[in-house]
């Protein structure tokens, strides 16, 4: 699948950053093409480091890596780069094999490999993070959350299917194709994700904290119905514009967290139905195996849309 003898450069033309990450940078990308036709990609190159020289997380001051948090021993001198690399790759790989194309997962085109690292050429997804309309909008009532969690669930239910586990849902991780309001939702990056219950243990200790499972965070069996987790995290949020899990400090939020202790407070949540609290709860489950599957979700949320 990996490009050895056609550079990136000989097929397409590279410009603008669009986001970076830890140990990635994403840029805009167009297709060379003789009939001129463009045809815009992103394309994700995954750099590689030394060991001594491993960059922090680039995520959001309030999703910290659950690494950081001290739950889990450090490794010295681990090519952490070259092991998401490898995980992302394998995870794209089987997507491709039995997911794509599919509405709600983002579609790898090609892959190639030079000097510099490893590079994705994605789908290119134009109309932003799920997480900047929710800054933009504050909350989404009843309908547009079911929108936009039925399509996540959907997308989730053909992940499960094909026995990947994407480990790190959030609403930075799901983009809109365009910047319509009816826009398909696409769940993308996938480098903390697991085939078939195989996953390397430098992988298990990255994560977002606000939406890390219970069984994650206490170095529990990481399945499905952890992804499930972070689902009922993001329902909430969508919901209510703040997260179900508040402290004053990450080793408080995660006791909280491997407690279940969360509530529906009244000022915000008096006119949200009692299904979709009820929802919300059934994922927020700290016994994985009581929380409902992504095609459970999908096919409940018509109830209350």
């Amino acid at each position: 699948m990996v490009q050895e003898t056609i550079r990136l450069s000989d097929e397409y033309e590279v410009s603008d950053i669009l986001g970076r990450g830890g140990f990635s940078v994403v840029r805009r990308g167009i297709k060379k093409s003789s009939s001129g036709e463009n045809i815009h990609v992103a394309i994700k190159t995954l750099k590689r480091f030394s060991p001594s020289s491993t960059p922090s997380s680039q995520n959001r001051g309030a999703h910290k890596s659950i690494v950081s948090l001290g739950l889990f021993p450090t490794w010295k001198q681990v090519p952490v780069s070259d092991v998401l690399i490898k995980n992302e790759i394998l995870v794209m790989r089987k997507i491709v094999e039995n997911v794509s194309p599919h509405p709600n997962v983002i579609n790898l085109y090609d892959v190639y490999e030079d000097q510099d690292g490893v590079h994705l050429v994605l789908e290119l997804c134009s109309g932003g993070e799920l997480f900047d309309r929710i800054v933009a909008q504050e909350r989404y009532n009843e309908a547009g959350a079911a929108a936009v969690v039925r399509q996540i669930a959907q997308g989730l239910k053909a992940l499960h299917r094909a026995n990947i586990v994407h480990r790190d849902l959030k609403p930075e991780n799901c983009l809109f194709l365009n910047k319509s309001q009816d826009s398909s939702l696409k769940i993308m990056d996938f480098g903390l994700s697991s085939v078939e219950e195989f996953t390397d243990p430098v992988v298990g200790l990255f994560g977002s904290i606000d939406y890390v499972s219970p069984e994650a965070l206490s170095q529990g069996s990481v399945t499905s119905k952890s992804d499930m987790w972070s689902l009922g995290v993001i329902l909430y949020i969508v919901l209510s514009g703040y997260p179900p899990f508040i402290a004053q400090s990450n080793r408080q939020k995660q006791q909280i967290i491997l407690a279940g202790e969360f509530s529906f407070y009244e000022k915000t949540w008096k006119n949200i139905s009692s299904s979709v609290k009820q929802l919300i709860s059934s994922l927020l489950t700290v016994d994985p195996h009581r929380r409902p599957s992504a095609e459970e979700v999908f096919c409940s949320l018509p109830r209350f849309k």
